[in-house]
C-alpha cells in the first residue's frame, strides 16, 4: 500500500512541532512600596518633615497603585511568555502589579520574586511567566573579590549579587535555566564599575557549568553596562576560553539592522545605551538558527511607568 504523500510526511514528523518563545526584560523603576516615592521625583532618602508627613502608608499605597497601573500597561503590551522585571517590590507588590496586568487581558499564572538583600533601594528582581516554572532559586549564590580603586591594592573588597534569582522552564522539549539579575548601578561611582565586573564573574561561573554540561540557559535583566563594556564582556565570556554567550543586542538580531537609534534602553546625562540585556547560552544554536532569534527594543514613552525601555527576544524553532 502506498501512503498518500501528505499522510507520509505527517507520519514522519509525528511528535516534532515548531515552538516559539518570547522573553522580555523591563526595569520598572522603583516599583516597590517602600521607595515608590522616587518614581514621583522625591529623593531616595526623604528627610524633609513635610515630605515624610505626606507619604503616609495610605498615601503610599495610593501612589503605588497609580505607578503599578502604568507599569502594567507596558508589560501587557509586550505580551511575552516570560518577563524578567527589575526594580520591583516583594510578593505583595508583584501580586498587585500582576492583577493589573491580568485586568488588561494578559495572564501570568506563574511568578517568582528574589530574596534580594539591597536594603537601601529595597528593589527586587521578579519573573512573570505563562510557562510553568520549576527549580526556583531566590538568589544567585557566590562571592567575588574586587578592588574598589584599581590603583590601590589596599582597597580590596568582596561582593555578591544582591538582586538576582534563577528559575527553570521548558522550551522545545528541553529545560532552560533563566538567571534574572540586576547589577550595581553606575550611579554608585567609579568603584561600582569594578564591583559590577565582580558580579558578572559570579554569573559567568554558572554559565561555564551550563556550557560544559551542554545545557540551555539565559541571563536577563538590568546589568547596568552597555554592549561591549567590561561587565557584559565578562558575562559573555570574552575573558576566558569557554564559548561565548549570544548577545541578542547585536545588530544581526534586529530586523532593521541600520536603525541604531532604537538600540538603547536607558538615557543617562544625554547618552543612550543598552544596559538591559538578554544573553543566550551557546547551546541555543543547537535548537534555533541565528536567523530565528529576533530582538526588538520597543519605544517606551510612558515616563510614569519607567525611564527604561524593554528588551524583547523571540526564539523560533523550525
Amino acid at each position: 500500500m502506498i501512503l498518500p504523500l501528505v499522510l507520509f510526511f505527517a507520519l514522519i514528523t509525528t511528535g516534532v512541532s515548531a515552538a516559539e518563545l518570547t522573553i522580555a526584560t523591563f526595569n520598572a523603576n522603583f516599583l516597590t512600596r517602600p521607595t515608590v516615592h522616587v518614581k514621583f521625583g522625591y529623593p531616595l532618602s526623604m528627610r524633609a518633615e513635610a515630605d515624610l508627613a505626606l507619604w503616609t502608608p495610605a498615601f503610599r499605597d495610593q501612589k503605588f497603585a497609580e505607578a503599578a497601573e502604568e507599569v502594567a500597561k507596558v508589560v501587557a503590551s509586550l505580551d511575552a511568555d516570560i518577563v524578567v522585571l527589575t526594580e520591583v517590590g516583594n510578593v505583595t507588590d508583584l501580586a498587585e502589579l500582576n492583577g493589573k496586568i491580568t485586568a488588561l487581558g494578559v495572564t501570568y499564572p506563574h511568578n517568582f520574586v528574589c530574596q534580594c538583600t539591597d536594603s537601601n533601594t529595597q528593589q527586587k528582581v521578579a519573573v512573570l511567566s505563562k510557562l510553568v516554572l520549576s527549580n526556583q532559586q531566590p538568589s544567585i549564590a557566590g562571592v567575588e573579590g574586587y578592588f574598589e580603586e584599581a590603583d590601590d591594592n589596599d582597597s580590596e573588597n568582596q561582593t555578591g549579587i544582591s538582586k538576582g534569582l534563577s528559575v527553570r522552564f521548558e522550551f522545545a522539549g528541553r529545560p532552560v535555566t533563566l538567571y534574572g539579575a540586576h547589577f550595581v548601578s553606575e550611579g554608585n561611582g567609579p568603584e561600582a564599575d569594578e564591583q559590577r565586573i565582580a558580579q558578572a564573574s559570579i554569573l559567568r561561573r554558572y554559565a561555564i557549568d551550563h556550557i560544559e554540561a551542554g545545557e540551555l540557559f539565559m541571563v536577563a535583566g538590568d546589568l547596568n553596562d552597555g554592549r561591549g563594556q567590561p561587565a557584559i564582556r565578562r558575562v559573555q565570556g570574552y575573558d576566558d576560553i569557554w564559548p561565548d554567550l549570544l548577545q541578542t543586542g547585536d545588530t544581526a538580531f534586529f530586523a532593521n539592522r541600520d536603525d541604531w537609534d532604537t538600540r538603547w534602553t536607558y538615557e543617562y546625562q544625554g547618552t543612550r545605551n543598552q544596559i538591559d540585556h538578554i544573553l543566550l547560552g551557546p547551546e541555543f544554536l543547537q535548537v534555533v538558527k541565528r536567523s530565528d532569534i529576533k530582538t526588538v527594543i520597543p519605544d517606551q514613552p510612558n515616563v510614569a511607568a519607567s525611564d527604561h525601555r524593554p528588551v524583547v527576544v523571540t526564539l523560533s524553532t523550525p
